[in-house]
């Protein structure tokens, strides 16, 4: 007979953080704006989320709350533009399957400079072998595009990381989830004695990395990670 195996998913828990926004609108600019103010500003409450999201997932910021798989991570290795970086991406995604990750999709993450870049760079340097990147696939694999993988926090602020850099990932292994109900509030009453209306959004989100469970990985990601950037050295032309 043999022993049952128990899954449970009790073991782990999402830790939800509160997410919101709040802007007050002059009733005098809604009366008087040649377009339809609240539908602009709402508009803007959804870029601003998508916003939030991205700067969380991609960013590689040590943030505090919610915060992504490239989180405080430091640069495992390099990637150098040139004739070595197809081999370089597939190399770096290998390890992964050697940890075991080859179910579901492998994800790139670079800045449109080093996409340009990868889509000049050949596979095979001197033959005609195709670029890194064609047919919409880097090195085969499709990749997501963010400046907000070359940023790191200074105090409050997102700063350029010291190289640019491409984040490798299997995302199926994050669990990105909102709880509750999103509330969006439109209040003319609380400040209406300074005649404006305020527009409330309030949600909550977690952001958990699961990968951190397996493998005896002690809370270190294990499906995620991220490799400097360097271009190629160009070399010297001697003078005869």
């Amino acid at each position: 007979a043999l022993n049952d195996q128990v899954v449970n998913f009790t073991n782990i828990t999402p830790t939800q953080k509160r997410v919101g926004l709040k802007v007050p609108v002059s009733n005098m600019a809604i009366d008087n704006a040649a377009f339809d103010l609240m539908s602009f500003i709402q508009t803007k409450f959804t870029l601003a989320l998508r916003k939030y999201l991205a700067k969380k997932i991609y960013s590689q910021a040590a943030w505090t709350g919610n915060k992504g798989p490239f989180s405080g991570l430091t640069p495992k290795g390099t990637i150098t533009i040139g004739g070595s970086a197809y081999k370089s991406i597939l190399k770096a995604v290998a390890e992964f399957s050697d940890k075991g990750f080859y179910e579901g999709g492998v994800v790139l993450i670079m800045d449109r400079a080093t996409e340009a870049e990868l889509k000049a760079t050949p596979k095979i340097e001197g033959a005609a072998g195709g670029f890194v990147i064609e047919n919409g696939l880097c090195a085969g694999y499709p990749y997501v595009l963010t400046h907000y993988i070359n940023t790191t926090l200074s105090g409050s602020n997102l700063v350029p990381t010291a190289n640019k850099c491409i984040g490798i990932g299997y995302f199926e292994w994050f669990a990105l989830q909102q709880h509750g109900d999103v509330r969006f509030v439109i209040d003319p009453i609380t400040q209406a004695d300074k005649n404006v209306t305020r527009l409330i959004l309030n949600t909550a989100w977690s952001m958990t990395d699961l990968s951190i469970y397996i493998n005896g990985a002690g809370g270190t990601t294990q499906a995620f990670a991220c490799y400097a950037v360097m271009d190629a050295e160009t070399p010297e032309v001697l003078a005869s």
